[in-house]
């Protein structure tokens, strides 16, 4: 029975494939207005996952959107304003933004606002932490071709 077991261990290890660990994160930027002169804000200040169809592709990028939340806070459009590379992190995106719920920010009558937020996806590093330094400085580049 010995055998028997360590002859399969022995043959897993000939078919074990080694994986590479891939590092993404996702940086949200309000552009306008501000996230502290906007009417409304996400409930929950989470960082948007990566979407896995993207990571599966090794995609990274950026995407300029107009976001409409109306009087109720829901998000009754998201347009593509630009992005790199171009359309296609639009609808993975799409996704995310239209999960998000909204929150009066302001004491006062809830009124429509239209967004302008930008999403950046980036890929490297070795850690977690390099993911996030790499993102940050790809934030602070031109979302445009």
């Amino acid at each position: 029975m010995r055998k028997v077991v360590l002859l399969i261990v022995l043959s897993l290890q000939c078919f074990t494939v080694s994986a590479q660990s891939l590092f993404g994160d996702v940086k949200l930027t309000h552009l306008q207005p501000t996230e502290e002169k906007a009417n409304w804000v996400r409930k929950k200040q989470v960082t948007p996952k990566y979407p896995i169809s993207l990571a599966k592709k090794g995609i990274a990028g950026c995407g300029i959107f107009k976001v409409v939340v109306n009087d109720e806070g829901k998000t009754d459009s998201v347009e593509l304003i630009q992005s790199v590379p171009e359309k296609v992190i639009y609808r993975p995106s799409k996704k995310i933004i239209r999960k998000w719920n909204w929150v009066q920010a302001k004491n006062g009558n809830p009124v429509a606002e239209e967004k302008l937020i930008r999403l950046d996806f980036c890929l490297g590093g070795n850690s977690v932490e390099e993911a996030e330094a790499i993102c940050l400085k790809q934030s602070q580049y031109r979302c445009s071709v």
